[in-house]
């Protein structure tokens, strides 16, 4: 219980406009130097650094923002309105939307629920979203979902629950990790992706109906709710993949994920190349008679963590670019044929597993104790019941 006590104080002493918004640096991989901010619904009222009012958006006003060295310069139809350290873009009320729109063709506009902060760091511009927790979950969903079919199957209202839920535990246990740089998580992968305002209105409907509930393990802490799109048939021990074992991140037989698009997947090289690479990446000796026929031959009937020589399965598959590291090697003729199962890292909940299980009926929480042992769903208040709450 301390554990998560002190994860929600540090959550909810950041400098917010409530106790439920999150603060979600956005364009986090793109370096954006000018840009159009519209307004597309509600008003919102910017102000620079010290709270003094530049001007006011309304539905569909714009303004220019270019990168400067001594800060964030704003244009309105060509009038320059000033050169300020700091904007703040606050919205009259919930859900207003803003547009922004970068300069670079090469990235496409975005829209966005509730508010912004915009400054200068190296030459570029940084927006930081600063938005209601179940709007950026909803728009999270979307963006890790990208669609309403997970593996062929039309994903219904549970399954999206099931993305919800395990998408805000990851936000709310990972709430501190950019911190030191004055938001709590970006956009990319490096935490979870959130490419914009949510459209579907089931994946809104579905974080509505989970609003507050995330998944603890047996100790009451917020589980790192790990997924990918397939297992294979199989998920994989969380030390497998990357360094620690978690013990609600087993290994598991998942016949669900069987028979679904992302269940198996073929890659060809020729001899030269297989071999090559793994002389290359590895320091793989395939002048060796032995050594390169084992390279030529490998099955993995159930999941392993090591190639021949003790190479790791992980580095193979990022070094060849590879859907998974649940794979076979063969020789046909000239050519190595990498038989694969699975699509992703194979630790925590298979989506398509998930949408299977879902559709024959299992219960949202039944699926989350499949993929994540010996847990349970809880809504957050009840963590801190009889507790002193010092926000």
């Amino acid at each position: 219980m301390k554990n998560i006590l002190s994860i929600f104080l540090l959550f909810f002493v950041v400098n917010t406009s409530s106790a439920t918004d999150l603060l979600v640096r956005i364009f986090s991989t793109e370096t954006i130097r000018q840009a159009d901010l519209s307004c597309v619904t509600g008003q919102y009222r910017i102000t620079d650094e010290n709270g003094n009012e530049i001007i006011v958006l309304n539905e569909n006003d714009s303004i220019t923002l270019y990168a400067k060295i001594a800060g964030v310069r704003v244009v309105k139809h060509g009038s320059e309105l000033g050169v300020f350290e700091k904007i703040t873009v606050m919205g009259d009320r919930l859900n207003t939307m803003f547009r922004i729109t970068p300069k670079d063709p090469s990235i496409r506009s975005r829209i966005y629920y509730d508010h912004l902060e915009i400054s200068v760091v190296n030459n570029a511009l940084r927006f930081i979203n600063i938005v209601n927790i179940e709007n950026y979950i909803a728009g999270v969903v979307q963006s890790e979902v990208r669609g309403v079919q997970v593996g062929g199957i039309p994903a219904d209202l549970d399954f999206f629950k099931i993305q919800a839920i395990i998408s805000r535990t990851y936000a709310m246990r990972m709430i501190n990790k950019h911190r030191s740089e004055g938001f709590n998580l970006c956009d990319g992968v490096h935490c979870q992706a959130y490419f914009g305002r949510n459209v579907i209105p089931v994946i809104l409907e579905a974080a509505r109906a989970t609003a507050g509930m995330v998944v603890v393990d047996e100790n009451s802490n917020l589980i790192l709710a790990s997924f990918h799109a397939n297992s294979g048939g199989q998920t994989k021990n969380s030390e497998d993949a990357w360094v620690t074992a978690v013990p609600y991140l087993r290994s598991i037989a998942d016949t669900f994920s069987f028979g679904m698009p992302g269940s198996t997947w073929q890659r060809e090289f020729s001899i030269d190349e297989w071999l090559n690479g793994l002389q290359r990446h590895y320091g793989y000796d395939i002048n060796d008679p032995v050594k390169r026929t084992n390279a030529l031959n490998f099955v993995q009937d159930e999941r392993k963590t090591h190639f021949h020589e003790n190479i790791r399965l992980r580095d193979i598959r990022r070094d060849f670019n590879l859907r998974s590291t649940f794979f076979s090697v063969r020789q046909e003729g000239n050519r190595v044929i990498l038989d694969g199962r699975g699509f992703g890292h194979g630790v925590g909940l298979s989506q398509e597993g998930a949408a299977r299980k879902i559709r024959e009926g299992f219960s949202v929480e039944e699926v989350l104790q499949f993929y994540y042992q010996g847990v349970r769903v809880v809504r957050i208040d009840d963590l801190f019941e009889g507790q002193e709450q010092q926000f």
